[in-house]
């Protein structure tokens, strides 16, 4: 029998917790026909001020807090707490990723009153990214594949090829960048690239241009796969009009696998297929 996937499955929303679209559906049931799969499958998500703490019956780990996450030229303090996805048969643990500056406010990415995107959601989201990585060294728990969902967790696979390269604990960490739009909120001004604390030549040719910073063209740039679900994301991938992308995806064409299914519904499908490609990322780390 082959061996267990160890696979953390990182994304911005999930259904039940909070949902906006596709995103939040994939996130809120793949895991579990994973976990039915056998495989050793969490989630990590943002901890949004509008989860219910007491409906989900998410709780504080206490041995996860004042997690140290540069951002900018400061030290950020992360904290976890954590609940589960449940079906019939299956819990699938949920970390969530707390920092009350950054995700204690009303909305997800844009403030809901006024419809516009928060200023600081590159800070957020770097964050986001960061934390993600310094929390697995905090858990120590070592999957074998990160599987990033969308803009939001598009500078994890960076992060792993740069400044955590060097790390043994991360050495045989790969990462699956899945996208569900070319989201032009994915980009954000050159102040941007300090923040990230990556090494700013990286960026030269390699997601960006030299006026923004494009977390979907870092994803894009640095995964070990990418992936997208149904015929829209797939044209929508190849027919980017911008002209960095272009170049990005033209040179990773053969990293590139779309789905078979075109409804995000079909879960068995697209489950299978996860599992083929997390096996030969997994299977060429030995």
């Amino acid at each position: 029998m082959p061996k267990p996937i160890g696979i953390l499955f990182v994304a911005s929303e999930a259904d039940p917790f909070i949902k906006t679209g596709c995103i939040g559906d994939l996130a809120g049931s793949l895991p579990k026909k994973l976990k039915s799969f056998g495989h050793d499958i969490r989630v990590m998500l943002p901890n949004y001020g509008s989860i219910s703490n007491r409906r989900f019956q998410i709780h504080n780990l206490l041995r996860m807090k004042d997690i140290e996450v540069p951002v900018a030229s400061t030290m950020e303090h992360a904290y976890v707490r954590s609940s589960y996805l449940s079906s019939e048969n299956f819990k699938v643990l949920v970390y969530f990723l707390a920092n009350d500056r950054f995700f204690s406010r009303e909305g997800l990415y844009f403030h809901p009153e006024t419809k516009k995107y928060f200023i600081d959601n590159d800070e957020r989201f770097i964050f986001f990214c960061r934390g993600v990585l310094e929390t697995l060294k905090r858990l120590q728990w070592q999957p074998d594949i990160i599987h990033c969902n969308d803009w939001q967790c598009g500078l994890i696979p960076a992060y792993l090829k740069t400044l955590y390269k060097d790390d043994p604990y991360y050495k045989n960490m790969k990462t699956v960048f899945t996208v569900y739009s070319m989201a032009y909120y994915a980009s954000f001004p050159n102040s941007s690239f300090k923040k990230t604390g990556l090494p700013l030549n990286l960026f030269n040719g390699n997601g960006s241009d030299s006026e923004r910073l494009n977390f979907l063209n870092v994803g894009l740039t640095f995964a070990d796969v990418v992936t997208t679900f149904g015929n829209k994301a797939k044209r929508g991938i190849v027919k980017s009009p911008d002209d960095d992308m272009e170049k990005i995806l033209n040179s990773r064409k053969n990293l590139i696998v779309a789905m078979n299914s075109n409804n995000y519904a079909d879960q068995e499908n697209i489950a299978h297929k996860l599992v083929e490609i997390y096996r030969n990322l997994a299977k060429n780390n030995g």
